[in-house]
């Protein structure tokens, strides 16, 4: 029985044989925030039940609102806030955006650095980098032709602090977005430049460790903290490397060359596998049993595959499927464990987003802004298509019974208002 199949099991069970608490049982008790990149656990995956399934451009739409400046950064929820960063090319400005997450109204928008926007890739901002916020604080990072700099705000939108962990190059511009991972804030500073990943103390930005990667090489995948054997571990990619650190002190437990040499993809955890995707010079996957240590390039690598793998949407793992679509649309789904090609077709146009689940369903935007619906078992089984009629470039959030999509011009919030 997979997590939805339990959650709904006991959701019924709870009906039938405690009626009395009822209340624990209705969709606010699975409701969650979306705090991060791939929600709250970094997986993508919410466990909320009552999502919806079905919109357009004008219903099932709680508010739509017009956000100021260009930005590839995803939206993030906690509690009443909903937060997003942009970058204001007429002014260089970088900035950190509030809204309100009943009615949509800009709360606040704070400048946050101002500075030219650097070399980037055609298809990037100067805002790509997915805020995270703690419940009381934002954190979120930008980039300048001259550095990198990191800042933490209150939920008012005053600047707590601002931190320079280093000097950042790369002709793509940046766009990995940092974690929070126990007292600190981490930060994927992989560029073509000197490249380093580190930990900044959440409540003064001082920083706690520093890891060098052995290539200075840009990849843009975001980190990924998980819990394995009574230990924590952050999973990292990019560097040529597929990478398990320790969250503590940023040291290296093991590592496996590839798949490729540069990263966009957040890797995606289960099984006791890591499920790493590089895009350049080449699509290739592998997946790379946990427990190793050292080099376990020869010994723990489970599978691999080059075949219509994704470079920028991540893919994602919910149960026994893993569900992979890559740039030009086509979707494969594969068996996680032995590497299994269960189903592939080219069931969508080109796609930047990155696939999300909720109430056991999968959620697929393509840059058109069409949203598919589809079933979490082989063969792609369409519940529902979705037009926004907007080019969305983001990946969705899902808090409280809605769905928070950002688009080129504004940011949605679907369902039934709250």
């Amino acid at each position: 029985m997979d997590l939805y199949s339990l959650l709904i099991h006991i959701r019924r069970h709870a009906l039938t044989l405690l009626p009395g608490l009822m209340s624990l049982t209705t969709s606010s008790a699975y409701a969650e925030d979306w705090p991060a990149w791939r929600g709250p656990r970094g997986d993508g995956i919410s466990l909320e039940i009552d999502v919806p399934q079905t919109w357009s451009s004008d219903q099932n739409i709680a508010w739509r609102t017009e956000l100021p400046g260009v930005g590839r950064s995803s939206p993030i929820v906690s509690g009443q806030h909903v937060f997003a960063t942009t970058g204001v090319t007429e002014d260089l400005t970088r900035r950190v955006l509030c809204l309100d997450r009943t009615s949509g109204k800009l709360l606040w928008n704070t400048v946050v650095h101002t500075g030219p926007g650097g070399k980037m890739h055609q298809d990037n901002t100067m805002a790509s980098s997915t805020p995270v916020t703690d419940g009381t604080r934002v954190f979120t990072v930008f980039v300048d032709d001259q550095g990198m700099t990191v800042a933490a705000l209150d939920l008012q939108g005053t600047i707590l602090w601002k931190s320079n962990p280093g000097t950042f190059y790369s002709n793509h511009g940046f766009a990995a977005s940092p974690i929070l991972a126990g007292p600190g804030i981490i930060i994927n500073g992989q560029q073509d430049g000197t490249a380093f990943v580190c930990m900044l103390d959440k409540l003064t930005g001082t920083e706690l460790w520093r890891y060098t990667p052995s290539v200075s090489q840009r990849s843009f995948s975001t980190p990924v903290l998980i819990h394995h054997q009574g230990h924590h571990q952050l999973i990292l990619t990019g560097s040529q490397q597929t990478v398990g650190l320790n969250p503590d002190n940023g040291t290296v437990i093991w590592y496996a060359d590839g798949p490729s040499e540069k990263f966009v993809c957040t890797p995606s955890v289960g099984h006791g596998l890591v499920f790493s995707f590089a895009g350049s010079p080449s699509k290739k996957a592998h997946a790379v049993r946990l427990g190793g240590h050292g080099d376990v390039s020869e010994t723990h690598v489970a599978w691999r595959n080059e075949r219509s793998m994704p470079y920028v949407p991540s893919p994602l793992l919910v149960g026994d499927y893993l569900h992979i679509v890559n740039d030009l649309g086509v979707y494969s789904c594969l068996e996680p464990v032995t590497g299994k090609v269960l189903h592939t077709a080219r069931a969508l146009g080109s796609t930047y987003s990155s696939p999300i689940a909720a109430a056991g369903r999968i959620y697929m935007f393509e840059d058109t802004g069409r949203c598919t619906v589809f079933e979490n078992r082989p063969g792609f089984h369409v519940i529902a298509r979705n037009d926004l009629h907007e080019e969305v470039y983001t990946t969705p959030a899902v808090s409280n019974g809605q769905i928070f999509v950002r688009t080129v011009q504004a940011l949605y919030c679907i369902g039934i208002p709250q």
